[in-house]
Order: structure tokens, then sequence, then C-alpha cells
């Protein structure tokens, strides 16, 4: 279940800081300034997790042809048949 995101003016997390770095660690704080959210506190473990995810696009051009050969050579697994069959019977 997704935890709600506390939503707080820059200047009340000034005056209780510690109160909403506790509250970060149990769900988003989101940070507002002139009633626009600015930026989300996290734990660190959330943020460093989210920035193992982060991908860089590139194009195919781009890719040397011993990369895209090996692209070309890749085999879908036996469960994607099976996975490939029910889209089909939809």
């Amino acid at each position: 279940m997704a935890k709600s995101m506390e939503i707080v003016p820059s200047g009340e997390l000034q005056k209780q800081f510690g109160r909403y770095s506790d509250e970060a660690m149990i769900r988003p704080v989101g940070v507002s300034r002139n009633g626009r959210l600015r930026f989300v506190m996290v734990p660190i473990d959330d943020y460093e997790r989210l920035r193992r995810r982060e991908r860089v696009a590139g194009r195919a051009e781009d890719l040397d042809e011993e990369t895209l050969d090996a692209i070309r050579a890749v085999e879908p697994a036996p469960e994607c048949d099976e996975a490939e069959a029910r889209l089909s019977a939809s």
C-alpha cells in the first residue's frame, strides 16, 4: 500500500525540522513554498533505490554492431509463449 504524502510549508519545516525529518522516515514529506510543492523528503534508502532505477535513454543508431547483433540474437524465455497465448486469447 502506498504511503500518503504529507505536505508542509517550508516555514513550518524550518520551525519543526526534527518532527518532519522523523515523519519522512515513515512516509514522504512534501515541502511547499508559496503554495507550490518544491521537493520531497524521503529516507536515504528510498532515494538510493530510486537512483538505481534511473535509466538513460539511448538511440539504436548509437549502438555498435556487436551490441546490435547481441540484441537481435535474443530469444524470448519459454514462459513468454504462455503469456503471448493469453494475450492473443483476449
